[in-house]
């Protein structure tokens, strides 16, 4: 029997089914002869090179689409992170906005009314050295109200002396009934003029004398409410400066932490920016067989770009 290229001679017997030998019998085995066959080993090998080549690089595919869907999520999740960076910054510097525009207005309205309190501060300061100069003033008016009084208490000593001095001299005349001469008369009358206009000049003096306690009362009334009033802006000053210390502390730590956490997102944001742009410059420098095995050797939590190109099957492999 002829069977492809392999000649194949069988010889059978009554005694050579399985049946006969089971009854007994003598067993006669089957011959197969088989010619020696010709076979191309090198392109067997070549094909089964072929083949493991075309498996490596269906295993590669499939690595690489799972890899490549792990790095498009993973680029997905990085791109919404950023998106989200992106709305917190703008949200951070939209709050910081209002923040310092109302921190200015603060400042401006608390500045005005600290040039205001210093103005009047000034006015105050002014009015108080010209107390001060009227107080010299009154202390030199003091001392010379004090030497017209010893003046005043001398004269009035003086006439008064004179005046019982002659009321004696008088009483005794009439008294003993002299005859007051005329020249004597007239010097009595002279004396009484004098004592009337005494009198009138020691009520004007008594006037001035009331007039110029009166004024100095009120001057120094005056000047104690100038000092009142120099005290109370000068309390003002001190609480109006440590509210504006206060604000601008409050403004100025603010704005720190405002101008930290958009520094920490843009950083965060470039950061991840450059991370997605190095590795997508990498990606494409790579040729094709050496990018798999790159992309295979990322761990699945970093953070690339999906990388846009095919793996080609050779459609000319023989199996």
């Amino acid at each position: 029997m002829r069977y492809g290229s392999v000649f194949v001679d069988l010889t059978s017997s009554p005694c050579s089914s399985p049946r006969s030998a089971a009854r007994g019998g003598p067993a006669t085995v089957s011959t197969v002869e088989l010619a020696d066959l010709s076979l191309d080993l090198a392109g067997v090998r070549a094909s089964l090179s072929a083949l493991q080549q075309v498996i490596d690089q269906t295993e590669a595919l499939r690595e690489l689409r799972s890899n490549h869907e792990v790095l498009r999520r993973e680029f997905l999740a990085t791109r919404r992170r950023a998106e989200d960076l992106d709305r917190q910054l703008a949200d951070a510097a939209n709050a910081a906005s209002h923040f310092v525009l109302f921190c200015q207005h603060k400042y401006e309205v608390v500045h005005h009314q600290l040039e205001s309190t210093r103005t009047e501060h000034a006015e105050c300061l002014n009015a108080l050295l010209e107390r001060l100069d009227n107080s010299r003033d009154l202390e030199a008016c003091r001392l010379r109200y004090h030497d017209l009084q010893l003046r005043y208490r001398e004269a009035v000593s003086e006439f008064q002396d004179r005046i019982s001095t002659l009321e004696a001299q008088l009483a005794a005349a009439f008294f003993f009934g002299v005859i007051v001469p005329p020249d004597t008369a007239r010097r009595i009358a002279d004396l009484e003029s004098q004592l009337a206009r005494s009198q009138s000049d020691l009520q004007v003096e008594r006037d001035r004398q009331s007039s110029f306690d009166s004024e100095l009362r009120e001057s120094a009334a005056s000047h104690k409410a100038a000092q009142a009033e120099v005290d109370r802006l000068t309390a003002a000053i001190k609480r109006k400066t440590r509210r504006f210390r206060t604000l601008r502390d409050n403004y100025e730590r603010r704005l720190k932490v405002a101008d930290n956490t958009i520094a920490t997102h843009s950083a965060e944001l470039d950061r991840l920016q450059d991370r997605v742009s190095t590795l997508d410059q990498d990606l494409q420098r790579l040729p094709s067989m050496s990018r798999w095995r790159f992309l295979s050797s990322i761990k699945p939590g970093q953070s690339v770009s999906p990388p846009v190109s095919t793996i080609r099957i050779p459609s000319s492999a023989s199996y």
